[in-house]
C-alpha cells in the first residue's frame, strides 16, 4: 500500500488545492479537474472555497446549494417568477442556447436574450448551464450538423458564444441527448457527434481557454454510444461527462451506472484525465397520471441531489422548474418544481427546505448503515462544530415517512457528537474509484485537526494492519493519499470495509468504498443441452490466455484452454456439466486464479415443461395500471438445435398506452429447494426494451421483486436470479424485512414491465432451462 503524504501548519494562510504526488507541479483547481488529485481539492472544499478561482468559474464546490439546480425553458421570466426561483435557493439552471434562434442572419449572433437571462440570474445569485444545441436551417438542410460546412459553422457559433459570455461562470454543454432522433435528426450518429463535439470544444477554448466544457448530455446511458465516442477522442477536449440518468426507479438505483460510467472514461481517457468527473445536467420525475405521486417526487428530488453528492457528482440539474402544461394525463406536462401560475408543488418545498436547513454545510461521509439502503450523511458547516445528519430508507417498501430525508441536527450535547466531530475532519475524496492491473486506485485523504493536541489519524482497510497516514499538529492540516494493492479476482467491483481510528479510538463506520475495474473479467455459467456453457466478459478487450476449470477439494474436473483475442469482448466454452458440488474458476497461464464462481450444483426445476404444446403448466397474468385481468394460457415451443433447451416457455406480451406488465405464472404452487440460492435460466429477448424482472415470496406473505436488467438484446442470453434477497429490485408486505424466509414459492417467474408506457407495443419473449443453483 503506497502513501504520499504532506501537512500544512496552521499558519492562517489559504490552503492552496494541488496535487500532492511527488515530483509533479501544483496545478490550481480550475479548468483541469481531470487530474485525480485535483478532484480531492473538493474534499477540502470548507477550507478553500474563497481562495480557489474555479469556485466561482468552474464545476461547483459539495457544498449546498453550490452544486443544485434545475431546467428553465425561457430567457425572459413571467412576472414574479424570479420571485419564487429565488425562494427556492436553486444556484443553477440549464437552458438551450439554441443555434437557429441566435444565428438567424447567416454570420450574425444575436445573445441579447440571455444577456437578459444572466442579468436575472445574477440577481437570484444563479448560475447558467448553458446548451449549445440544435439545427439551423442555413446550414446542412436544417438537420444536425454533419458536414465539414455545417460543423465549422456550429464552431463559430460556440466560439462567439464563448467570447461574449466569458468570465460570467457560464458552463457549456455539447448538445442535448444526441442519441436520440429526436434531438439529432435525422438519426443519431455517435460518429458525427463526436466529430461535432471535438470540433466545437476547440473553438470553445480557443475563445476562453478557462472555459468548462460538458458533454454529451446523453438521454440515459447509452454505452455504446458513450464508447464509440470516446473512443473518438471526446474525452480529450472536455472538462466534464453531462449524462441524463431518468429512471422509473429510486435515484439511488444510478450510483452503479455512474460507476460503471466512470469505468468507460478510465478506460479511454487520457492519463491526465481518467478522474473525468460526471455531471447530472438533466433528471426528474413526472407527476402524471401513472407516474409518480406529488409527494414522492418530492423525496426523489431531494434524494437525487444527496446520492449524487455521496456518487461524487458536483451538479446535479433536476428537470423541471415549471410544469409545461395544464394537462394531468402528459407526463411531459407535469415534471415541474411548481406549477403553471408559479405554485410550488411539494417538490418545490422540499428543495427549499433541504437548501434553507443545509445552506453551507459540506458533505463529509456517508455512514454505515445496518442494510444497504439505510441512508446516513454527515454534513458540517465549515469547519465549525455545526453538525446535521440526514437520514432516510431508499427501500421501495418502506414507509413514505422513512423514505423522506430527515435533517438532524447534532447538538454538541449528544453522545455520538465529540466522535462525529473526528469524523468530520477526516475527510475522504468524493469520487469514484477505479482500477486496473496497472493503475492501483488512489483514496485522497485530508485531516483538519481542530484539537488541542497532536492526533494520529489511521486508516484500516478490511481489518488490515493500519496505515498511518496523518500525525498532525493542533490546528495544523494534512493532505495524503494511499493506493490500495489492486485485488487479483477480476472482479467488476469489489467493496472494502474502511475504518478510521483517531489517536486509537475507532470512529463511526463509513460506508464500504466500492472501487470499479476497467478491465474486469467476469465469468457466467449455466446448463446448455445437458452440458455447463461458461461465458467469460471482457469488456476491455484485452488479450488473455488461460484455462476455467471445474472441480472441487476431493475430486478434479474438467479443464478447458480459452483464448481472447485483443478486442474481443467475451469468450464462450463448453464442459461437461458436473453433477457435484464443484466449484468454477478462471486461471491465467501463470495459475493465478482471475475469476471464480462459488461452490455449487445444478438441479432442474421441475414443473417446467418439457414437451411443446399446451397446456404448459403456466399462464400469463396482465395487470393493467397495477390491476390484474383474467389469465390466459402459455404454450411451449419447440427451439432450434443451438438453443440451451429442446422446449422453450413462449410468453408473448401486447401492451398498450399506460402502465402495462406481464407475468408467467405456474399453474400450481412452485416451492423452491431448501437449499436453492439462485436460479439460472435462458431468455431470448424480443426487440423492445422493456424491464425483466422476477418474483417470488416467502412463508410470511413477504414478495420479492429481482431486477433482470432491459430486454432488447440478440440471441439467447443466461441469466441469474439470487434467491437470498441480494439481488437489486424491490421487497414489500409480510415480514417487509428483506431477508426471504423459506420456504420459497414462486410468484411470476418472469415478469416484462412496460418501459414505454406511451407508446403501444408487443413481443415475445422465449424462458428455457431453468436450473436451481445450489449450495449443497
Amino acid at each position: 500500500m503506497k502513501v504520499c503524504h504532506q501537512a500544512f501548519a496552521s499558519s492562517g494562510r489559504a490552503l492552496a488545492v494541488t496535487s500532492v504526488e511527488p515530483n509533479r507541479p501544483a496545478i490550481p483547481y480550475a479548468r483541469r479537474l481531470g487530474s485525480r488529485f485535483l478532484l480531492f481539492g473538493l474534499a477540502c472544499y470548507a477550507l478553500v472555497v474563497a481562495s480557489v478561482r474555479g469556485a466561482e468559474t468552474g464545476l461547483p464546490t459539495p457544498t449546498i446549494p453550490s452544486g443544485f439546480g434545475v431546467n428553465i425553458h425561457f430567457t425572459d421570466p413571467a412576472k414574479g417568477e424570479m420571485d419564487r426561483f429565488a425562494q427556492a435557493g436553486y444556484r443553477w439552471v440549464r437552458m438551450d442556447l439554441a443555434w437557429g434562434h441566435v444565428e438567424r442572419t447567416k454570420g450574425q449572433y444575436d445573445f441579447s436574450a440571455y444577456d437578459r437571462l444572466l442579468a436575472h440570474l445574477k440577481k437570484a445569485n444563479a448560475r447558467a448551464l448553458l446548451i449549445l444545441d440544435y439545427a439551423n436551417p442555413h446550414y446542412d438542410d436544417g438537420v444536425a450538423p454533419h458536414t465539414d460546412t455545417g460543423r465549422a459553422a456550429f464552431s463559430r457559433f460556440a466560439s462567439a458564444a464563448a467570447a461574449h459570455f466569458r468570465g460570467q461562470g457560464v458552463l457549456w454543454e455539447i448538445w442535448n441527448e444526441p442519441n436520440l432522433a429526436q434531438f439529432w435528426k435525422p438519426a443519431p450518429s455517435a460518429e458525427a457527434y463526436a466529430k461535432l463535439a471535438v470540433a466545437t470544444a476547440r473553438a470553445i477554448r480557443a475563445a476562453d481557454p478557462d472555459a468548462v466544457i460538458l458533454a454529451p448530455g446523453s438521454s440515459q446511458f447509452p454505452w455504446d454510444f458513450f464508447e464509440n465516442t470516446f473512443r473518438a477522442g471526446l474525452l480529450e477536449h472536455i472538462d466534464a461527462v453531462s449524462v441524463h440518468p431518468y429512471r422509473e426507479t429510486a435515484p439511488e438505483t444510478a450510483a452503479d451506472d455512474f460507476g460503471k460510467l466512470h469505468v468507460l472514461i478510465a478506460r479511454y481517457a487520457p492519463s491526465a484525465k481518467r478522474s473525468l468527473p460526471v455531471v447530472s445536467s438533466e433528471w426528474g420525475y413526472s407527476t402524471a397520471k401513472g407516474a409518480v405521486s406529488e409527494a414522492r417526487q418530492a423525496q426523489y428530488l431531494v434524494r437525487m441531489w444527496l446520492a449524487n453528492l455521496v456518487a461524487g457528482v458536483p451538479l446535479s440539474i433536476f428537470y423541471d422548474w415549471r410544469d409545461d402544461g395544464d394537462n394531468p394525463d402528459d407526463r411531459e406536462h407535469r415534471f415541474g418544481t411548481v406549477r403553471r401560475n408559479f405554485e410550488p408543488k411539494p417538490s418545490f418545498e422540499a428543495a427549499r427546505s433541504l437548501i434553507s436547513s443545509l445552506d453551507g454545510y459540506s458533505l463529509r461521509h456517508r455512514l454505515q448503515g445496518k442494510h444497504p439502503d439505510d441512508w446516513r450523511l454527515l454534513f458540517q458547516k465549515g469547519d465549525s462544530d455545526a453538525l446535521a445528519l440526514v437520514v432516510w430508507n431508499a427501500a421501495p417498501s418502506a414507509a413514505d415517512a422513512e423514505q423522506t430525508p430527515r435533517v438532524q441536527p447534532v447538538a454538541p450535547s449528544a453522545a455520538e457528537f465529540a466522535d462525529l466531530r473526528r469524523l468530520s475532519s477526516v475527510r475522504l475524496e468524493p469520487r469514484t474509484l477505479v482500477e486496473d492491473r496497472g493503475h492501483p486506485a488512489a483514496l485522497g485523504i485530508y485531516t483538519a485537526n481542530f484539537e488541542a493536541h497532536p492526533v494520529r489519524v489511521a486508516i484500516v482497510p478490511d481489518g488490515k494492519e493500519p496505515v498511518v497516514v496523518h500525525e498532525t499538529d493542533a490546528g495544523g492540516h494534512s493532505s495524503s493519499h494511499i493506493e490500495l494493492p489492486v485485488a487479483p479476482i477480476r472482479a467488476e467491483r469489489r467493496s472494502v470495509d474502511l475504518r478510521i481510528r483517531w489517536n486509537d479510538r475507532s470512529l463511526p463506520g463509513v460506508a464500504p468504498l466500492v472501487f470499479w475495474r476497467t478491465d474486469p473479467l467476469t465469468a457466467t455459467a449455466a446448463p446448455h443441452r445437458g452440458q455447463l456453457e461458461v461465458t467469460i466478459e471482457n469488456p476491455a478487450g484485452t488479450p488473455f490466455d488461460g484455462r476455467v476449470s471445474t472441480g472441487s477439494k476431493d475430486q478434479a474436473g474438467s479443464s478447458v484452454a480459452i483464448s481472447i483475442a485483443k478486442g474481443a469482448k467475451s469468450a464462450v466454452v463448453t464442459l461437461p456439466l458436473p453433477a457435484t458440488v464443484h466449484q468454477l474458476m478462471v486461471s491465467a497461464n501463470d495459475g493465478a486464479v482471475v475469476a471464480q464462481l462459488d461452490p455449487r450444483r445444478y438441479v432442474p426445476m421441475e414443473g417446467f415443461p418439457t414437451r411443446s404444446g399446451s397446456p404448459s403448466g403456466y399462464h400469463a397474468v396482465l395487470a393493467v395500471d397495477n390491476k390484474p385481468q383474467p389469465p390466459s394460457p402459455l404454450a411451449a415451443v419447440e427451439t432450434k438445435p443451438e438453443s440451451p433447451a429442446p422446449v422453450a416457455l413462449a410468453v408473448g406480451y401486447h401492451f398498450d398506452h399506460g402502465w402495462r406488465y406481464e407475468q408467467a405464472v405456474p399453474d400450481r404452487p412452485a416451492i423452491m429447494p431448501s437449499s436453492a440460492r439462485a436460479l439460472t435460466l435462458w431468455v431470448r429477448s424480443g426487440p423492445d426494451d422493456d424491464y425483466l424482472r422476477s418474483r417470488f415470496r416467502d412463508q410470511t406473505g413477504q414478495t420479492f421483486q429481482a431486477d433482470l436488467g432491459r430486454l432488447g438484446w440478440k440471441g439467447w442470453r443466461s441469466l441469474t436470479i439470487p434467491l437470498d434477497g441480494s439481488g437489486s429490485g424491490a421487497h414489500w408486505g409480510g415480514a417487509n424485512d428483506g431477508v426471504p424466509h423459506p420456504p420459497l414459492s414462486w410468484d411470476g417467474l418472469i415478469l416484462i414491465d412496460s418501459a414505454r408506457r406511451d407508446h403501444p407495443h408487443e413481443g415475445e419473449v422465449l424462458v428455457a432451462a431453468p436450473f436451481y443453483i445450489m449450495s449443497e
